[in-house]
Parts: structure tokens; C-alpha cells; sequence
């Protein structure tokens, strides 16, 4: 009994450190599936099935927030959703397959890759037009981000908004695009998961009950701090995180 509290306070921990990030400055789903499999020894199948369960709270928390700021554009979504919903399924199911090395890599470098940006990225200030994407396109990137999500357990948004600024979409927008995109992501990965017998439930309720929690006190201690310097010391983080797991493949 002593040994399932342990575990069951240190999922809600990993939960809640990551959502209070997401809450904070929209960085720190990808930092849950290392923590779960390098801190506490999950393993990295559970850890990716159970991270993705979690994700559905962030979604429907950053969907809301930013529906009610008008910045979603639905008519768009619903495309991006088409394309993610049959590939996240596939990665879902695929996951299994996927030698824990390779899996490994991705992390790694959505880890870094995440970090380099944002060192590199410069303000947006344009939230005035419009997305001038085409459907076809929308599709892809929609099942790009979702077959890539389900193998990494990351949500979306961390594949989603680099895709979206290459495609020259306010930075706004592609934030509210990416936080609906986690619902039907953790939705069809969820089901693949499921059917896959990898999803442990004693992992992820409690990763999801920390995520809510930290979501909200995230956006509340944000207050008054200067968000730009918190995202690089999350960047710094993310950048030791993905070299850290590069190096324990290479060894």
C-alpha cells in the first residue's frame, strides 16, 4: 500500500510539473513521457500511452481559453482534425512495433528541436489575417502532427506550431489551433493504446488529475514574471533533456 501512494504521488507530481509549464508558457508536454521513463523507471510504451491519455485536459483547458479569445478558426480545424484523427489512430497501433531505441530518438529530438526553437524564434506581432492554407495541406499537417504525437506521446501542440509558422500563420492562431488538436489526438491515440493493452490507467488518471491542476496554477503563476526568460530556462531544460536520452541510446 505504502509503495502505490508513493507511485501514485509521483505521477500526480510529473503531471502536475508538467502541466504547470503548459499553464506557464506552453512548453512542457514533451518533458512528461522522460520524466515517467527516466526518473520514476516507466516504461517507455505505458509512458507514451499514458502521457497522451493526460493530454486530453490541457486540450480541453487551451481550447477553451482560447475559444473564448476567438483566435481558433473552426472552419480550418475541422480539416486538421480529418487528417489527425485516422493517422493518430495508426501511430497509436503502430506504437507497439516501434523499437524502444528509435522511440527514444523522437523524443530526443521533438526535445531539441523544441529547444532550438526557441532560441531562435522572434516575435510575432501579426494576428490580423487570416490562414491561407489548403485543404489538402491542412489535412497533411493534421496527420503529420497526429502520427508523430502518438509515437511520442507529446499532444501536438509541439509538432502543430512549427508546421503552422512555416506556413506563415500568426503565432496566435497556431497556439489555438494546437491546443484543439490534443482532443482528438489523446481521443483516437487512446483508443489505439487501449486496444494495444499498453494504456495503464493507474498512471495516467493520475498524470491527468496533476496536469488540471497544474494547468490552471500555471497560468496564475505566470503572473508577473517575465515569460520570455521562463521559456528559455524551460529551453535549457529541454535541450539537456534530449541530449541526455541521445546519449543513453548511443551507449
Amino acid at each position: 500500500m505504502e509503495a502505490l501512494s508513493i507511485n501514485l504521488l509521483s505521477f500526480l507530481a510529473c503531471g502536475f510539473l508538467s502541466g504547470l509549464l503548459i499553464g506557464a508558457v506552453g512548453i512542457g508536454g514533451v518533458i512528461l513521457v522522460p520524466l515517467l521513463t527516466f526518473a520514476l523507471g516507466v516504461d517507455i510504451y505505458q509512458s507514451i500511452a499514458a502521457s497522451i491519455f493526460a493530454f486530453v485536459v490541457s486540450g480541453l483547458v487551451g481550447t477553451f481559453n482560447y475559444a473564448k479569445r476567438k483566435v481558433i478558426s473552426w472552419r480550418d480545424i475541422k480539416f486538421i482534425w480529418i487528417g489527425a484523427a485516422p493517422s493518430t489512430l495508426c501511430g497509436a497501433i503502430l506504437l507497439s512495433h516501434v523499437s524502444k531505441e528509435l522511440l527514444t530518438l523522437l523524443i530526443a529530438f521533438l526535445a531539441l528541436g523544441s529547444a532550438i526553437r526557441e532560441f531562435l524564434k522572434q516575435q510575432n506581432k501579426s494576428h490580423d489575417f487570416t490562414i491561407v492554407i489548403s485543404r489538402s495541406k491542412l489535412i497533411f499537417i493534421g496527420a503529420f502532427t497526429g502520427f508523430f504525437s502518438a509515437l511520442s506521446g507529446t499532444g501536438g501542440p509541439l509538432i502543430l506550431i512549427p508546421l503552422m509558422l512555416w506556413s506563415s500563420v500568426p503565432i496566435t492562431i497556431a497556439i489555438g489551433l494546437a491546443q484543439s488538436i490534443q482532443l482528438p489526438i489523446s481521443i483516437f491515440a487512446t483508443i489505439g493504446n487501449s486496444w494495444s493493452g499498453i494504456l495503464n490507467f493507474s498512471i495516467a488518471f493520475p498524470l491527468a488529475t496533476g496536469i488540471a491542476f497544474g494547468t490552471y496554477y500555471g497560468g496564475v503563476w505566470i503572473r508577473g514574471f517575465s515569460t520570455s526568460q521562463i521559456k528559455k530556462g524551460v529551453a535549457i531544460i529541454l535541450a539537456a533533456i534530449g541530449i541526455a536520452m541521445t546519449i543513453s541510446v548511443i551507449i
